[in-house]
């Protein structure tokens, strides 16, 4: 990616940080309230994961691509759309109020295009999985040209990595061979509850690759990882530092780095701190890989293959505002002093916070207009319709008394045996149907769906023994013959 493009990127992730904390801002601080409560939303989440979505909507992602989008990160969702002008100010001016916009991405309900509705975590995720294993299902039935597949991609948060259906669902895509998936965990190491258990790290690691997926670690950033590598001591020393701790270092910046560094590795951390004051120092040791908008382009541009991918992304929940780092930002708030000044930093003049490209200068405002207007997503998204079906007449078994499961069993064997587009539609997808549904006839007629075509033994095997005839009878063993004769 050139080098001018790379700068609009980083700001539109600035600007991008800017207008979910300004939306959550808005809500709580500014528009006019009945009761005083707090409207709530998370500036941190959304201020951990800007440059990642910077990254896929305005370079990695294309226009047959879906996206499930974590729950706390929908105001960048929103700011997106809106610096694409698919999204109203009306809607962002009223977050969380009625007709607003959604405290999560909803298809139902938000009025932006929303792929995949996500808030209870995990379902989020899983489903990216699964639309990828349907995407197979609609190319190999001919009802999806080739050229219309595309990418499903999950935002995660560390904390989601806690529930149970996601390792469920990779397991059905180890079953499957699934592909063109992509997980990105947002890796800031913060969670609602506390901070992140470090031997959890490496865990991840391995049970994604057990399940035959590649893993990206994406640690640190461009500047941070040169400077690590011309100080190998304190790489290591960064290395062992626990999650607790360089939370609590990133909160309290420069200052507390430098002091902690020559507590630690003494004389040894001198060389590293020379030259840089307390301010230099701070952003230096936040400038990890996911806030890095080249490493993160590298990273994507590399993973154009169809393999499944997890992306670590390393972040700082809350970075850039006033509580990066600290343990309490999870649905913390920046109070009206602290806006003001975050809005006064951007060089946003006071009045134009909602301006689209506000604090944006002249000379650098055509290449971000140039590569929004060139971005693929900002093209309209290829409709995918699939057609209607008609539902054929069928007829009700026959019995006069008969268990609801066997009689849809039977509706189901005879919709088999008719075939049509209705049957060629229909995907079994729950564990042991053959006997507890009594679906045994249909799984039969029609069989079970994989990406590879899978040989059927026992036809091929009852084939030969109508070939070659019946198998001679064995001779009758002695009575010293083993106990346990294995089965013919």
């Amino acid at each position: 990616m050139p080098s001018a493009d790379i700068a609009a990127l980083k700001l539109l992730d600035e600007r991008l940080r800017f207008l979910s904390a300004w939306t959550i801002h808005h809500a709580n601080h500014v528009r006019e309230s009945a009761d005083g409560l707090k409207v709530g939303g998370h500036q941190a989440s959304c201020a951990s994961m800007s440059a990642l979505m910077a990254a896929l909507y305005f370079h990695a992602l294309g226009p047959n691509d879906r996206v499930a989008v974590k729950p706390h990160a929908g105001p960048l969702l929103h700011a997106i759309h809106y610096l694409l002008g698919s999204q109203s100010l009306e809607q962002l001016q009223n977050f969380r109020g009625f007709g607003g916009m959604q405290s999560y991405p909803s298809r139902t309900k938000d009025r932006i295009p929303v792929d995949f509705s996500t808030g209870s975590v995990g379902l989020g995720v899983a489903i990216t999985a699964f639309a990828s294993l349907v995407q197979d299902y609609l190319t190999a039935h001919g009802m999806m040209a080739d050229e219309e597949r595309g990418r499903f991609v999950a935002l995660i948060g560390d904390a989601e990595l806690d529930e149970g259906n996601i390792y469920e669902c990779l397991i059905e895509c180890v079953k499957h061979d699934v592909r063109n998936c992509w997980w990105i965990v947002d890796y800031n190491r913060q969670s609602l509850d506390a901070t992140s258990e470090d031997r959890m790290f490496e865990r991840f690691d391995d049970i994604f690759r057990a399940c035959d997926w590649r893993t990206v670690e994406l640690r640190y950033g461009k500047r941070l990882s040169a400077a690590l590598a011309k100080h190998p001591a304190v790489a290591e020393w960064l290395e062992g530092l626990p999650n607790a701790d360089s939370a609590a270092l990133l909160y309290q910046g420069g200052a507390a780095w430098r002091a902690r560094l020559e507590a630690d590795l003494g004389k040894a951390a001198r060389p590293f701190l020379g030259g840089l004051d307390d301010e230099a120092l701070g952003a230096l040791m936040s400038d990890l890989g996911g806030h890095c908008l080249e490493t993160l382009v590298e990273a994507f541009d590399a993973a154009r293959d169809d393999v499944p991918t997890l992306f670590i992304a390393w972040t700082v929940k809350g970075f850039g505002l006033p509580f990066a780092g600290h343990k309490d930002n999870h649905a913390g708030l920046m109070n009206p002093t602290q806006a003001h000044a975050y809005r006064d930093s951007l060089g946003i003049a006071e009045g134009a916070e909602w301006e689209p490209l506000a604090g944006i200068g002249d000379n650098a405002r055509p290449g971000v207009e140039a590569l929004l207007e060139r971005t693929r997503i900002a093209r309209d998204k290829r409709p995918r319709d699939f057609g209607r079906v008609a539902i054929p007449a069928i007829a009700a078994p026959a019995g006069v008394e008969q268990s609801t499961q066997a009689a849809f069993g039977r509706i189901l064997l005879d919709l088999a045996k008719a075939g049509g587009p209705l049957a060629d539609r229909i995907v079994t997808t729950s564990p042991d149907v053959t006997v507890s549904t009594n679906l045994g006839g249909w799984v039969n007629q029609r069989g079970l769906f994989k990406r590879r075509d899978m040989a059927d033994v026992f036809a091929a095997a009852k084939s030969r023994r109508r070939r070659n005839g019946p198998r001679p009878a064995r001779a009758s063993t002695s009575s010293s013959a083993s106990p346990n004769p294995t089965c013919s």
